[in-house]
């Protein structure tokens, strides 16, 4: 069996958008409209024309997790297995490049279907229709009540096809053009969905009794021609007006302007149809046909409707920058027949934000916050399908820090300045002491966090607190997942001053969310709102931006480092800050981190370091999607701790003028090393030379002693008193006795045997033989022994005390003097 294709006006969503991107990135490839039966498999692709870290599926506005798409890093391609009606509806591709998505036009999946024939077309319920050969008549015997795809009519004469040359209008009806007695016979017709395999046919026939004459018979129709046609631009378009009548009728076509339509380039007129080509919107009203002959007048308006897919014709700029917490109005002009809906998503979802006002193709952003960043999207959406525009929103923080004495301070409650709270205890007013009191008591916990991939295991999160009276934070934590899954917490206490924290070990390909607790003054702690989904994406890092110079790193004081780079500004990718990466050049460790937001900031003063140490420093430049490689390091080394003694001398160190002026000259003492080495070597020679002395003068006093009591050595102990006394470092030779602020007199016949230890040294003398075989005492040596080393005794404490009244040390030295060694010292 032979089947005639042919056309009837359908509305399908099989079209190729025209996506325009401001933005510069857009989908080659969008997922398109199908229809399929039951326990069939059908396939969406997805391709744009950059890679991407991702590219996942919603179905129904809903993430499609099964079965899991087949991608690459620009392409995406699912199958999808239709069980039953509830895979039906709209699929749409999401394509997340960092911590932004990009949405694709939607299409629709739909299952096939074919139902009985609607037949209330038909002008009676007669089934023979007696013409006058010449005439042309039309056969239009209705179309299914549902069928989807579109099913193809196919007419019958006497059972058999009609030819394939046989002309038909765009409503599906066949035109027997000038007929004659062989069209004789009974047309029936049938509708085919190739899909399903299904065949239904009308139960109704017709029979034409084709004759060379009838009786006289005004215009009329078969059956009432379609009042309404619906047809593309740029297509054409074929509207049929085939009266019938006796004699022969005449018919002239009047145009949307009542004008009378000829055969041209742009309308074909032939029996019983009208062609319009290349149809523009101004083609689109009623059209009129006027049949007539000499029995009658008979007139049909049709009306055309031209239809356009839409597109929008201006949109938000490429990078819409708006500063946070401020209000920011985006327009979005879309043309299209009928005109279209206008449709706002952020970042690859419909907006649903309390913050975001929509009206119609005005969107108006009202408290900007930093989720707000990202992809915005304005769908012009009609019955033809769907279009869109794109651009970038950047979001610039809140400036939380300003720079006082070339320092950033952070308002916030981890540096509350204590003239702001005696001020606040201070304050006057019971109403106001119970609302600051109830104040103080608040923990007001961090804001939900921004995340910026760095590679493919490492994210790099920060956050930042509001003022607030709260309590002061102690520390913060971080906590991460995986989606679905359990809290990771990070073993590091975050120092209360940072506001950035990198995240490793992370599984590529995976969603994770990210959340801030922080830990207060009562040990208790709060956490942030979580952040959105972010998708971790697998290859390495795009490192698209260019890295920030740094140019010089200066110490602002003992536990502070300024530094200063140059970046270029890009419009096409423009930065959202700089990370700052900072440790001690001693260490191996890791870097700690801090954030500078704001791509106009060219200084930074890193705090909270400790004194006099080198530090190596480096910068990163990041946006929303990625971070840029390293700025070379620059080292550089704080201050040392300031002394606090005024008798010091203070050295300052040569601080440029600016510094100086903005900083009140910071002063600082003995900031170079070398200085403490000259300070600590003068030290040592000094104490070296008082030590040197006081051993010598002891060694003189010891020997003096020993011979001033032996007979035998009295020629040297002449010799040693006759010296004149010496002045050393506060000691005093006099008659062989040492005085160093005591007063010893010497021993006479007054004291009655009675001697005073001189300085304070309770001499007690030992013979001892050298050889204890010999018949007498002539090698006997003599040797004291000192019991007492107090040089700093009165008379008084020294004849306190008994004769051996100290006990003999055991590390005490021995001094010895001997006849036979002829004036030579041992010790």
């Amino acid at each position: 069996m032979v089947y005639w294709e042919i056309l009837i006006p359908i509305l399908i969503i099989l079209e190729f958008p025209r996506n325009t991107s401001a933005i510069g990135i857009y989908f080659t490839r969008s997922p398109e409209s199908l229809v399929a039966p039951l326990h069939d498999e059908v396939v969406f692709d997805c391709t744009l024309n950059i890679n991407v870290d991702n590219i996942k599926w919603l179905h129904n506005s809903k993430d499609f997790i099964h079965p899991a798409p087949v991608h690459t890093n620009s392409n995406s391609r699912l199958v999808v297995k239709v069980e039953s009606i509830a895979e039906t509806g709209d699929y749409q591709c999401v394509a997340t490049i960092g911590a932004s998505s990009l949405a694709s036009t939607a299409a629709t999946l739909s299952l096939a279907t074919l139902k009985e024939f609607d037949n209330r077309s038909l002008s009676s319920s007669d089934d023979k229709f007696k013409i006058t050969a010449g005439n042309t008549v039309a056969l239009n015997c209705g179309k299914p009540i549902q069928s989807d795809p579109p099913a193809l009519i196919q007419y019958y004469k006497n059972g058999q096809p009609l030819l394939r040359t046989t002309p038909v209008s765009s409503a599906g009806s066949v035109l027997l053009k000038n007929i004659q007695s062989e069209h004789t016979g009974h047309y029936t017709c049938s509708a085919t969905n190739n899909i399903l395999s299904q065949v239904i046919n009308l139960s109704m026939s017709l029979y034409l009794d084709v004759r060379s004459s009838h009786a006289a018979l005004s215009p009329r129709f078969i059956s009432k021609p379609p009042s309404l046609y619906v047809a593309q631009k740029n297509s054409n378009v074929s509207i049929e007006c085939a009266p019938y009548g006796e004699p022969v009728p005449t018919v002239k076509w009047l145009g949307v302007h009542k004008n009378i339509l000829m055969h041209g380039n742009k309308t074909n007129i032939e029996s019983g149809l009208l062609t319009i080509r290349n149809l523009s919107i101004e083609d689109s009203g009623v059209y009129d046909c006027i049949a007539e002959n000499s029995h009658g007048k008979i007139t049909h308006s049709i009306t055309l409707q031209v239809q356009e897919m839409p597109y929008v014709k201006n949109g938000p700029s490429e990078s819409v920058v708006i500063n946070e917490g401020s209000s920011e109005t985006l327009k979005c002009e879309a043309m299209g027949t009928p005109p279209p809906k206008i449709i706002w998503y952020l970042n690859g979802k419909p907006v649903n934000d309390t913050n975001i006002l929509i009206k119609g193709s005005i969107l108006t952003l009202n408290n900007t916050h930093k989720y707000h960043a990202g992809f915005i999207q304005c769908f012009a959406c009609n019955i033809l399908g769907c279009s869109y525009w794109a651009a970038m929103i950047q979001v610039n923080p809140k400036q939380i820090t300003q720079l006082t004495s070339q320092q950033h301070y952070y308002e916030d409650s981890t540096t509350r300045s204590p003239q702001r709270d005696r001020k606040d205890r201070n304050h006057k007013g019971k109403g106001r002491k119970k609302d600051r009191k109830k104040k103080g008591n608040e923990m007001v916990p961090p804001s939900q966090p921004n995340v910026t991939r760095l590679t493919e295991n490492s994210v790099m999160v920060r956050w930042f607190v509001p003022p607030n009276d709260g309590l002061q934070i102690r520390f913060f934590k971080l906590q991460y997942k995986q989606v679905g899954g359990s809290w990771n917490t990070s073993s590091d206490d975050i120092q209360m001053h940072i506001r950035c924290y990198q995240v490793d070990k992370l599984l590529p390909d995976h969603d994770y969310v990210f959340k801030v607790a922080a830990v207060y003054s009562n040990d208790d702690n709060k956490s942030g709102p979580t952040s959105k989904h972010f998708f971790l994406s697998k290859g390495p890092p795009n490192r698209s931006l260019i890295p920030p110079t740094l140019v010089s790193a200066k110490a602002v004081d003992s536990t502070s480092i300024s530094l200063e780079w140059e970046y270029l500004n890009s419009v096409l990718a423009p930065v959202q800050g700089f990370y700052v990466y900072y440790r001690a050049t001693s260490t191996a460790g890791d870097y700690t981190k801090a954030i500078v937001d704001g791509q106009d900031t060219r200084v930074f003063v890193v705090t909270h370091l400790t004194p006099d140490t080198s530090y190596d420093l480096k910068l990163q430049s990041f946006t929303v999607h990625e971070a840029s490689n390293f700025s070379t390091i620059l080292t550089h080394k704080t201050f040392g701790e300031p002394k606090t003694s005024t008798d010091s001398p203070k050295w300052t160190d040569n601080i440029p003028d600016n510094v100086a002026n903005n900083n009140n000259v910071y002063s600082t003492i003995g900031g170079v090393k070398s200085l403490y080495v000259l300070l600590g070597a003068v030290t040592a020679v000094i104490g070296a030379i008082v030590l040197l002395i006081f051993f010598t003068v002891c060694m003189y006093s010891k020997r003096l002693s020993s011979h001033s009591n032996s007979p035998e050595l009295n020629k040297s102990s002449e010799a040693v008193s006759g010296l004149e006394p010496l002045s050393m470092n506060g000691f005093a030779l006099k008659n062989g006795k040492m005085i160093n602020g005591c007063t010893l007199p010497m021993a006479s016949e007054n004291t009655h045997g009675h001697t005073h230890p001189p300085n304070g040294y309770v001499i007690h003398p030992i013979n001892i033989t050298s050889n204890p075989l010999a018949p007498d005492a002539k090698n006997a040596i003599e040797i004291s022994y000192l019991a007492n080393h107090n040089n700093n005794c009165s008379e008084n404490e020294i004849n306190s005390l008994p004769r051996r009244a100290m006990p003999l040390p055991t590390d005490t030295p021995r001094t010895w003097h001997s006849k036979d060694a002829k004036d030579e010292n041992y010790v």
